[in-house]
């Protein structure tokens, strides 16, 4: 079942909920009516809400343990947070910036992206993101429940709403109690969450980094990729191609550690197609050039089409006087990129004597790929899209046959959203955006810094202005986001 299935199956599990939900409740069904008031279970549409207080004495004990220590933790919360504030700011307007004078859109790389499931998240990564976001919001809300239970504000309850497949924890304080506490002591719980996902993000980071370390004693690393799954209609897959427990250490001589080298020696094929040196004894003896045709797209052939295996080549060098090397020839692609050791994708002049650089004349999208494993070439030309979409690859290599790396992937790729999610929460949530913990922290610090000078109402003015003009941005960076990707 793919992501897209499982999508579908998840909606219709929330029709059926809300259709027997409204069921019972027309009848009056008492069972029903007490369930939901004895668990804190609500149905909405497309999303379930649930509260409880069965945490409630477990945090006030955890609260009321050690307040110094507490105070000191919340205390620097507050200056982190301030610190962070203008650096959130200054990183998000940047990035908005970017998005507005960027002409092309698949040359911008924002700062700051949202992400947004379904569009720039693969449906097969859902279950990481709604894992990863729970975990951090968790760890957020908790802030501010010790927080509040440190300055004696009352916790009300606790709980978690679930839109879709977006899981969101939340705690309920006393409203009351909160806004008649003195300016520090409000900024220290508003800051509390903010705080707390830095320390995880922090963690998490640590966790990631030494990964590779713990898991040594079973897995190889930073000694190239293994392909772990492809899938069934990959045109990659074959004798000839790739196969399930290979392991790549070269793309188009460029050099494979890791996943992340994985990912930008493929980048670096998007922007840049191979070049290789070929002997010039291979360009006389196999070429079968026939005369050069102009396509409708601007493309020069130099092959005839019964012969799907050539690749019309053009020559990189400049003449130099060497008349006697074509300046097209078309050659068997996977013979002679097999047999050339030398690229010369960046210098044109750098093979080595008596071979000459030549680049094969393909469309704007085909790019020829020779990729490297442990013992053998594999040649695919076609799109680099196709290496993304269809095969998946571990950075962790198991050093004996029990040893798997679904385990150490699954591991690896969680912590990595934990970082992301709780490093994103911290900078978006520190920002004035409306109902964002920002929102309210610059309520208090607009009535620290301007109440004296504009008064009262000018300084809510000054600051609603202020919480509307980013929240808008958030809006429109979302919307872009969105449209890029569909568009």
């Amino acid at each position: 079942m793919d992501g897209v299935e499982v999508l579908i199956v998840i909606g219709v599990i929330y029709g059926l909920l809300l259709f027997f939900d409204n069921f019972f409740k027309t009848c009056a069904h008492y069972p029903y009516i007490k369930f939901l008031e004895g668990t804190g279970l609500q149905v909405n549409f497309l999303g379930l809400k649930w509260k409880t207080k069965a945490f409630n004495r477990a945090i006030i004990r955890l609260g009321n343990t050690r307040p110094r220590f507490w105070n000191t933790w919340f205390t620097l919360g507050i200056y982190t947070s301030l610190i962070l504030l203008p650096i959130s700011i200054i990183l998000f307007l940047y990035s908005v910036l970017q998005n507005l004078m960027s002409k092309d859109q698949n040359e911008n790389n924002p700062v700051l992206v949202p992400i947004i499931p379904g569009i720039n998240v693969p449906t097969s990564e859902l279950g990481y993101y709604s894992l990863s976001l729970i975990v951090c919001s968790i760890v957020h809300e908790l802030g501010h429940a010790i927080a509040a239970v440190l300055e004696d504000v009352n916790l009300v309850d606790v709980g978690a709403n679930i839109f879709f497949i977006l899981p969101i924890a939340y705690v309920n304080i006393s409203t009351e109690k909160l806004v008649s506490l003195e300016n520090k002591k409000t900024l220290k719980i508003l800051c509390a969450g903010i705080w707390h996902n830095l320390i995880l993000a922090a963690a998490a980071f640590f966790v990631y980094c030494s990964l590779p370390f713990l898991l040594s004693m079973f897995f190889y690393t930073n000694n190239g990729i293994m392909i772990s799954d492809i899938t069934k209609n990959s045109p990659l897959l074959g004798s000839k191609g790739l196969n399930i427990g290979d392991v790549i250490t070269n793309v188009n001589d460029c050099e494979v550690v890791d996943e992340y080298s994985w990912q930008s020696c493929l980048s670096q094929i998007h922007k840049q197609k191979l070049a290789i040196c070929i002997d010039e004894n291979s360009i006389h003896s196999l070429d079968e050039s026939i005369p050069l045709k102009y396509l409708e797209n601007n493309l020069l052939e130099c092959c005839d089409d019964s012969k799907s295996e050539n690749i019309c080549f053009e020559y990189m060098d400049e003449a130099n006087g060497v008349l006697e090397i074509p300046g097209h020839a078309c050659l068997p692609g996977r013979k002679v990129v097999e047999q050339s050791k030398v690229s010369c994708t960046l210098s044109p002049n750098s093979c080595p004597i008596n071979q000459f650089c030549f680049r094969p004349v393909l469309g704007n999208a085909t790019h020829l790929h020779k990729i490297n494993c442990e013992n053998r070439k594999v040649i695919y030309l076609g799109l680099p899209q196709d290496i993304y979409s269809t095969v998946k690859v571990s950075s962790y290599i198991p050093k004996y046959f029990f040893s798997t790396p679904a385990f150490a992937d699954v591991l690896t790729k969680f912590t990595k959203y934990v970082i992301i999610f709780s490093l994103g929460l911290s900078i978006l949530n520190v920002i004035p955006i409306l109902y964002m913990d920002g929102q309210y922290i610059a309520e208090v610090l607009g009535m620290i810094l301007l109440k004296e000078r504009f008064g009262k109402s000018m300084s809510k003015a000054i600051i609603t202005i202020i919480i509307y003009f980013f929240t808008m941005l958030l809006l429109y960076q979302c919307c872009y986001t969105i449209f890029n990707v569909i568009f």
